[in-house]
């Protein structure tokens, strides 16, 4: 009798497990699937609906404005991929801009590596407060937000910087044999570096360990602090980079040049895949991310879609790629 009822407890062990598994794939595939069915859908509707969303010329304007965004997502995908969150990322464009508009005024070309500098070091601050402080990243980047932000008003006066370089137009600006955006050549450099450090450097791998159960990556030997520390400096760098490309694309830099990018971001990190749990996704497939956002603004653009909807839009797609990507069975309740 006892062995016939621990039969049957194993058989429906078995059964569960092979369900939960089931339901894994199938939740790995639509995750991968989502965001590239909503891109096709979008690319018809506007089709259809614009005329000229197909046009050459919307082309490359779709292709100028995804580059910064694609640039800041790269970065804060190393983040959320470590199961933390930097809300920072937005101030940090705008600093890194008005900082290297004015010191490009008063140096020169090389004014804009300090102000990339600025970026980097704002990264660093976050991680170290986080890491050594352990103050909850939401806390700090929230706080660092609003920091950020505040330095580039002080420093500005809350006036529109110029930008006064030639040379950095020449560098960043304008387009390769009057075809391709060269400011979309140095997006795709940022892509390919992000990608490199993903896949082929050991950081890529520790990054998604650390996000997956911090605990288990702390006993198999992996520096669990130093992994954090880089991913927010990182976030930093690729901010500050975007930083430099918008103000060359605007040809200027203001207080709230980064504003838009921290939700759009966000948008484009989870709708592309990586959880915001951490242990899963990456930079590669922020990509599918950033074209569905960008298709969608671009597209509500060219319709002539009220500011305040398409605000409205959007939280709805940052709702709906949370709830595409979390994984519930990992959580025990909803807060």
């Amino acid at each position: 009798m006892s062995g016939t009822t621990g039969t049957s407890l194993t058989a429906r062990v078995t059964t569960q497990r092979s369900r939960a598994e089931r339901g894994g794939r199938l939740r790995s595939q639509l995750v991968l699937l989502a965001p590239i069915v909503a891109l096709l859908v979008l690319i018809v509707f506007f089709a259809i609906t614009t005329p000229t969303f197909l046009t050459a010329a919307n082309f490359q304007n779709l292709v100028r404005q995804m580059a910064v965004l694609l640039v800041v997502a790269l970065g804060a995908t190393y983040v959320v991929l470590i199961g933390s969150i930097d809300l920072s990322i937005g101030s940090i464009v705008t600093l890194t801009g008005v900082s290297a508009a004015m010191l490009t005024t008063a140096l020169g070309p090389w004014g804009a590596v300090l102000g990339f500098v600025v970026g980097l070091l704002c990264g660093l601050v976050n991680g170290v407060v986080h890491v050594h402080l352990k103050v909850p990243s939401f806390i700090v980047t929230l706080g660092t937000m609003f920091v950020f932000a505040g330095l580039a008003l002080i420093v500005t006066g809350g006036r529109p910087q110029a930008l006064r370089s030639p040379e950095l137009g020449a560098l960043f600006g304008g387009t390769l044999f009057g075809v391709v955006p060269k400011i979309a050549l140095w997006a795709l450099l940022a892509l390919v570096v992000a990608v490199v450090v993903e896949r082929l450097l050991v950081f890529g791998y520790r990054a998604r360990a650390v996000g997956d159960n911090e605990t288990v990556a702390k006993l198999s030997g992996i520096d669990v602090q130093r992994v954090k520390l880089l991913a927010f400096v990182l976030s930093g760098v690729f901010a500050s980079f975007a930083g430099l490309l918008l103000m060359v694309r605007t040809n200027s830099a203001s207080g709230s040049m980064g504003e838009p990018f921290l939700m759009e971001a966000l948008a484009a990190i989870l709708l592309g895949g990586t959880s915001l749990m951490g242990g899963v996704g990456g930079p590669s497939r922020t990509v599918l991310g950033v074209l569905v956002i960008s298709v969608l603004s671009n597209g509500m653009n060219l319709a002539s879609v009220d500011p305040f909807l398409q605000q409205t839009i959007k939280g709805a797609v940052l709702i709906a790629a949370v709830a595409v990507t979390l994984n519930r069975r990992e959580l025990s309740s909803v807060k």
